[in-house]
């Protein structure tokens, strides 16, 4: 009994993969908690509370930089593909922007985008 949940447990574990809220848990507290949260307020980023299908450029009381904010006065959302975009190259995608953080690996984006799903 003991063996059989034990192998149930490690084949969940190596299945937690991309779009693993837990994996982009732990990633948002080691890359993005410094600037930004979850909750209402801003720091130095905006918060990320509902950022996954909001309007970019949108949290009050931020200020953004000009890139972000045309491309909110077009309409334009924050889409997984969007944050998976801006993820990879938050500078080259909106320059001027002073995110400094590039997240390298896609598995690592997915996980990430997963867990600011659940905010």
């Amino acid at each position: 009994m003991f063996l059989s949940l034990s192998l149930v447990l490690i084949a969940t574990a190596a299945q937690a993969g991309p779009g693993d809220a837990a994996l982009g848990e732990d990633l948002f507290d080691q890359y993005c908690a410094a600037c930004h949260d979850t909750g209402v307020s801003n720091g130095q980023g905006p918060s990320l509370k509902g950022v996954v299908g909001r309007r970019i450029a949108a949290v009050p009381g931020f200020a953004y930089s000009t890139p972000l904010k045309a491309a909110g006065a077009k309409g334009e959302r924050w889409s997984e593909a969007q944050l998976d975009k801006f993820l990879t190259e938050p500078s080259k995608m909106y320059p001027g922007t002073a995110m400094p953080q590039a997240i390298g690996k896609p598995e690592s984006r997915a996980a990430l985008i997963a867990f600011l799903k659940t905010k």
